[in-house]
């Protein structure tokens, strides 16, 4: 058995935005989001409608300092075994088309357990955040339609902070 949690994102979590881009780009450097207030263990999301197809592949970078040249991926002196679900090595989390789990089993996949978009939704992963600031950069080759790509991290707090209460009147919570 597994433990759930239900959880107020809204009032518990940060949630930035990093990517929003239109049909027919290719290589965009994501817009850098301040950390600072959240839990340096973070996810990455990255959603599509449907339609999308071939490897979606979005870096992910961090840093202590906002200057040109000092974001380097998270995952840098990992080894194999530490390393996040479906992120690789450089910190580049695969999602989409073209991948192990769609049956695409060659060596040119970048990827044993990437997360798939192909029918469109919103796939994440997980990882471990060792600087205050982010950011995501979409790779050259990103998908020819709409996407958006952030991250989501618990907030950091004192005392309860905000949450979930079962007192709002409205009956007993049904799980």
């Amino acid at each position: 058995m597994s433990a759930n949690l239900i959880v107020d994102l809204t009032n518990t979590t940060d949630f930035p935005t990093s990517i929003t881009a239109v049909s027919g780009a290719t290589a965009i450097i994501g817009r850098i989001v301040d950390l600072v207030n959240a839990d340096t263990f973070c996810n990455v999301w990255v959603a599509t409608p449907g339609g999308v197809s071939g490897e979606l592949a979005i870096n992910i970078q961090t840093s202590d300092a906002t200057t040109s040249g000092s974001f380097t991926d998270p995952t840098s002196g990992l080894i194999a075994a530490t390393m996040p679900v479906n992120i690789a090595s450089g910190g580049i989390f695969m999602a989409n088309s073209g991948l192990w789990a769609s049956g695409n089993q060659s060596p040119q996949s970048p990827l044993a357990d990437g997360s798939l978009l192909c029918s469109g939704g919103i796939v994440f992963a997980g990882f471990q955040r060792p600087g205050r600031y982010a950011r995501l950069n979409a790779l050259s080759g990103a998908p020819n339609a709409v996407m958006a790509a952030g991250f989501i991290t618990q907030k950091r707090t004192t005392g309860s902070g905000g949450g979930y209460s079962p007192s709002p009147g409205s009956g007993t919570v049904s799980v």
